[in-house]
């Protein structure tokens, strides 16, 4: 799809209504984005055409990576969120659903995270998984050890929280 001269348009629903069309232009230079937008509360519907450029990295074993350009801080992103413009995330501000999380789910998580890696249950009483073939057992330990340090932290803060709920 990110050939140039490639074009076609995308079309979502909201509550089974159709909600909004977008079409789409690929360039050499960047991709053209043609829509309309309307803000609450107004009734009037705004037209926008604008082209969002393309920037390149090259790649540490040859070959470059496209990235879309934010048109509002130049930034390199692969994803843009819509609005009344396509922007990069922190343009419009947002936060990754983990940042919402509390210090010991942030722990957790990522204990979680290392067991699905080694093929293992995210059951933290499971067993820890087995060391999977092909894998250095230097490599095995460290993940075991940063795993059952991040299950302590994870343990220690929920139970901080707790004791600090309970004398309040």
């Amino acid at each position: 799809m990110l050939r140039p001269g490639y074009h076609g348009s995308l079309s979502w629903n909201c509550g089974g209504e159709p909600a909004g069309t977008i079409r789409f232009e690929m360039h050499d230079f960047g991709i053209q984005l043609i829509y309309k937008y309307r803000s609450a509360g107004e009734d009037e519907w705004r037209d926008v055409n604008e082209i969002i450029p393309f920037a390149y990295t090259d790649q540490h074993l040859g070959g470059r990576r496209r990235w879309f350009q934010c048109k509002s801080c130049s930034r390199l992103c692969a994803v843009l969120y819509g609005g009344t413009r396509y922007r990069c995330r922190k343009c419009w501000n947002l936060a990754y659903q983990s940042q919402h999380n509390d210090a010991p789910s942030r722990a957790l998580a990522k204990a979680q995270k290392l067991r699905r890696r080694l093929g293992g249950s995210e059951d933290m009483d499971d067993f820890f998984p087995e060391k999977p073939k092909g894998m250095h057992w230097r490599t095995y330990n460290g993940l075991r050890t940063r795993m059952e340090a991040l299950d302590e932290t994870a343990d220690n803060l929920g139970w901080a929280r707790l004791e600090r709920l309970l004398n309040h």
